[in-house]
């Protein structure tokens, strides 16, 4: 598997390709890299993981061919607390709202 896939695998929703690649590049991994043991507990994957949960957190509920993706305030805060969590044992401040990210058709 490659890097790009096992964070698109850390959720169901549809997370936009660019704003996985965003994630990658500012966490300093390569997106075609295969996935090792190694590489899951290195710093760089694990922040990665952090960013992923904090743009979880934070995305808007959609409805993307007939299926709508909705998070409850509990779901976003849970994704909140990993990626904070995360970002803390790397020792680095808490995530805020800067990973980008685009849809094409509407949001609800």
């Amino acid at each position: 598997m490659k890097t790009r896939h096992a964070i698109k695998a850390m959720s169901s929703y549809p997370i936009p390709a660019a704003t996985i690649d965003n994630i990658i590049d500012e966490a300093g991994l390569d997106a075609e890299a295969e996935i090792t043991k190694k590489m899951r507990a290195s710093n760089e994957f694990k922040k990665a993981k952090a960013l992923t949960y904090a743009f979880l957190a934070e995305a808007p509920n959609i409805t993307q061919g007939g299926i709508s993706y909705t998070f409850s305030e509990d779901e976003r805060s849970r994704f909140a607390k990993k990626s904070n969590s995360l970002l803390a044992e790397l020792g680095e401040d808490e995530a805020g709202t800067d990973v980008q990210c685009g849809y094409i058709g509407e949001d609800f």
